[in-house]
Protein backbone atom coordinates (compact mmCIF):
# COMPACT_ATOMS: atom_id res chain seq x y z
CA UNK A 1 0.00 0.00 0.00
CA UNK A 2 2.82 2.54 1.16
CA UNK A 3 3.95 1.89 -2.94
CA UNK A 4 1.41 2.58 -4.33
CA UNK A 5 0.22 5.91 -2.20
CA UNK A 6 3.74 6.99 -3.06
CA UNK A 7 3.56 6.30 -6.84
CA UNK A 8 0.31 8.67 -7.22
CA UNK A 9 1.75 11.59 -5.87
CA UNK A 10 -0.60 13.86 -8.23
CA UNK A 11 -4.04 12.30 -6.67
CA UNK A 12 -4.93 12.78 -3.28
CA UNK A 13 -4.79 9.00 -1.34
CA UNK A 14 -5.44 8.08 2.08
CA UNK A 15 -5.43 4.42 3.13
CA UNK A 16 -8.15 3.49 5.98
CA UNK A 17 -9.29 0.03 7.37
CA UNK A 18 -12.60 -1.25 7.92
CA UNK A 19 -13.86 1.08 10.71
CA UNK A 20 -13.07 4.13 8.88
CA UNK A 21 -9.49 4.63 10.61
CA UNK A 22 -6.92 6.75 8.98
CA UNK A 23 -3.59 4.55 8.06
CA UNK A 24 -1.49 6.36 5.89
CA UNK A 25 -1.80 9.39 3.13
CA UNK A 26 0.78 11.22 0.26
CA UNK A 27 1.59 14.25 0.22
CA UNK A 28 -1.24 15.88 -2.43
CA UNK A 29 -3.75 14.32 0.27
CA UNK A 30 -2.16 16.75 3.08
CA UNK A 31 -1.97 19.74 0.87
CA UNK A 32 -6.03 19.63 -0.62
CA UNK A 33 -7.07 18.15 3.36
CA UNK A 34 -4.78 19.49 5.93
CA UNK A 35 -1.96 18.55 7.98
CA UNK A 36 -3.50 17.48 11.12
CA UNK A 37 -5.22 14.74 10.20
CA UNK A 38 -3.43 11.44 12.49
CA UNK A 39 -2.21 8.21 11.25
CA UNK A 40 -3.33 5.06 13.53
CA UNK A 41 -0.27 4.54 15.62
CA UNK A 42 0.52 8.50 16.35
CA UNK A 43 -0.71 10.17 19.86
CA UNK A 44 -2.03 7.19 21.77
CA UNK A 45 -0.79 4.28 23.62
CA UNK A 46 -2.76 2.12 22.60
CA UNK A 47 -2.13 3.48 18.59
CA UNK A 48 -5.29 4.67 17.19
CA UNK A 49 -4.26 8.00 16.93
CA UNK A 50 -7.25 9.35 19.26
CA UNK A 51 -10.48 9.57 18.33
CA UNK A 52 -9.18 11.96 15.21
CA UNK A 53 -7.79 9.17 13.60
CA UNK A 54 -10.63 7.92 12.94
CA UNK A 55 -13.21 9.26 10.35
CA UNK A 56 -17.42 7.93 11.71
CA UNK A 57 -15.91 9.82 15.33
CA UNK A 58 -15.32 13.12 12.98
CA UNK A 59 -17.93 13.16 11.32
CA UNK A 60 -20.69 12.53 14.23
CA UNK A 61 -18.65 14.33 17.25
CA UNK A 62 -19.04 17.81 14.97
CA UNK A 63 -15.77 17.81 13.27
CA UNK A 64 -16.45 21.30 11.12
CA UNK A 65 -14.37 21.01 8.04
CA UNK A 66 -15.23 22.69 4.63
CA UNK A 67 -15.53 19.91 2.87
CA UNK A 68 -19.08 19.75 1.29
CA UNK A 69 -21.58 17.06 0.54
CA UNK A 70 -24.07 17.19 -1.82
CA UNK A 71 -25.77 15.63 0.69
CA UNK A 72 -24.57 15.35 4.31
CA UNK A 73 -27.27 13.86 5.71
CA UNK A 74 -26.68 10.77 2.91
CA UNK A 75 -22.91 10.71 3.74
CA UNK A 76 -23.64 10.52 7.60
CA UNK A 77 -25.96 7.65 6.65
CA UNK A 78 -23.62 5.61 4.21
CA UNK A 79 -20.43 5.89 7.17
CA UNK A 80 -23.02 4.37 9.66
CA UNK A 81 -24.48 1.72 7.34
CA UNK A 82 -20.73 0.82 6.09
CA UNK A 83 -19.56 0.93 9.75
CA UNK A 84 -22.49 -1.51 10.45
CA UNK A 85 -21.22 -3.68 7.52
CA UNK A 86 -17.44 -4.13 9.20
CA UNK A 87 -19.49 -4.81 12.40
CA UNK A 88 -21.28 -7.98 10.81
CA UNK A 89 -18.08 -9.24 9.37
CA UNK A 90 -15.98 -8.65 12.98
CA UNK A 91 -18.52 -9.38 15.81
CA UNK A 92 -15.50 -10.42 17.68
CA UNK A 93 -14.17 -6.88 17.21
CA UNK A 94 -14.23 -5.89 21.04
CA UNK A 95 -12.55 -2.18 20.07
CA UNK A 96 -14.98 -2.14 17.04
CA UNK A 97 -17.92 -2.56 19.83
CA UNK A 98 -16.78 -0.47 21.83
CA UNK A 99 -16.80 2.44 19.35
CA UNK A 100 -20.52 1.91 18.08
CA UNK A 101 -21.21 1.91 21.65
CA UNK A 102 -19.24 5.27 22.50
CA UNK A 103 -21.18 6.54 18.94
CA UNK A 104 -24.92 5.27 19.97
CA UNK A 105 -24.75 6.82 23.27
CA UNK A 106 -22.84 10.07 22.14
CA UNK A 107 -24.83 11.04 18.79
CA UNK A 108 -28.77 10.85 18.77
CA UNK A 109 -28.04 10.97 15.03
CA UNK A 110 -25.97 7.98 14.79
CA UNK A 111 -28.00 5.99 17.16
CA UNK A 112 -31.18 6.38 14.84
CA UNK A 113 -29.18 5.70 11.96
CA UNK A 114 -27.97 2.47 13.66
CA UNK A 115 -31.06 1.60 14.37
CA UNK A 116 -32.23 1.69 10.80
CA UNK A 117 -30.40 -1.28 10.41
CA UNK A 118 -29.37 -0.54 7.30
CA UNK A 119 -26.35 -2.69 5.89
CA UNK A 120 -24.07 -0.89 2.90
CA UNK A 121 -20.54 -0.38 1.41
CA UNK A 122 -19.76 3.84 1.51
CA UNK A 123 -19.98 4.51 -2.57
CA UNK A 124 -18.41 7.12 -4.70
CA UNK A 125 -19.40 10.74 -4.17
CA UNK A 126 -18.46 14.06 -5.58
CA UNK A 127 -17.62 16.66 -2.98
CA UNK A 128 -16.03 20.22 -2.36
CA UNK A 129 -13.42 21.41 -0.35
CA UNK A 130 -13.37 25.23 0.31
CA UNK A 131 -9.71 25.35 0.10
CA UNK A 132 -7.71 28.61 1.30
CA UNK A 133 -5.16 28.75 -1.25
CA UNK A 134 -7.23 27.39 -4.21
CA UNK A 135 -10.73 28.08 -3.60
CA UNK A 136 -13.83 26.07 -4.24
CA UNK A 137 -12.01 22.45 -5.46
CA UNK A 138 -14.88 19.76 -6.55
CA UNK A 139 -13.55 16.25 -6.86
CA UNK A 140 -14.50 12.72 -6.98
CA UNK A 141 -14.19 10.70 -4.03
CA UNK A 142 -13.68 6.85 -5.10
CA UNK A 143 -13.23 4.48 -2.34
CA UNK A 144 -11.76 0.69 -3.65
CA UNK A 145 -10.92 -1.66 -1.94
CA UNK A 146 -7.83 -3.60 -1.61
CA UNK A 147 -8.49 -7.18 -2.62
CA UNK A 148 -8.12 -9.74 -0.01
CA UNK A 149 -8.00 -7.35 2.84
CA UNK A 150 -10.65 -4.62 4.14
CA UNK A 151 -8.33 -1.70 3.47
CA UNK A 152 -9.87 1.02 2.22
CA UNK A 153 -8.02 3.36 -0.58
CA UNK A 154 -9.64 6.92 -0.72
CA UNK A 155 -8.82 8.64 -3.74
CA UNK A 156 -9.75 12.29 -5.04
CA UNK A 157 -9.85 12.77 -8.60
CA UNK A 158 -11.32 15.49 -11.05
CA UNK A 159 -11.92 15.45 -14.41
CA UNK A 160 -9.15 15.72 -16.91
CA UNK A 161 -8.63 19.19 -18.23
CA UNK A 162 -10.80 21.06 -15.96
CA UNK A 163 -10.74 23.90 -13.10
CA UNK A 164 -10.15 21.58 -10.16
CA UNK A 165 -7.59 19.71 -12.02
CA UNK A 166 -5.89 22.56 -12.46
CA UNK A 167 -6.23 23.18 -9.08
CA UNK A 168 -4.88 20.07 -7.69
CA UNK A 169 -1.65 20.37 -9.82
CA UNK A 170 -1.49 23.33 -8.59
CA UNK A 171 -1.90 22.01 -5.03
CA UNK A 172 0.94 19.35 -5.74
CA UNK A 173 3.19 21.95 -6.58
CA UNK A 174 2.22 24.26 -3.39
CA UNK A 175 2.11 20.69 -1.16
CA UNK A 176 4.29 21.39 2.12
CA UNK A 177 3.68 25.22 2.43
CA UNK A 178 -0.29 24.43 2.50
CA UNK A 179 0.07 21.67 4.95
CA UNK A 180 2.95 24.03 6.83
CA UNK A 181 0.60 27.35 7.01
CA UNK A 182 -2.64 25.28 7.63
CA UNK A 183 -3.57 26.73 4.34
CA UNK A 184 -5.78 22.87 3.33
CA UNK A 185 -8.83 22.67 4.66
CA UNK A 186 -7.67 20.22 7.76
CA UNK A 187 -10.81 17.75 7.19
CA UNK A 188 -9.19 14.74 6.28
CA UNK A 189 -12.85 14.16 5.57
CA UNK A 190 -13.97 11.46 3.10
Amino acid sequence: MRRLVDRLSDTPVAVFDAAWTHLDHNDLWTALTGSDWPVRGEGRADGYGGDAANLVRRTFFGDTAPVRHPSPERHRAALVADLRDTAARYPADRELAAMVDELRRSSTEFARLWTEGRVARHETAVKTFDHARVGPLEVDCDVLSASGSDVRVVVYTAAPGSEAAGKLRLLSVLGAACAADGAGDRSGAV
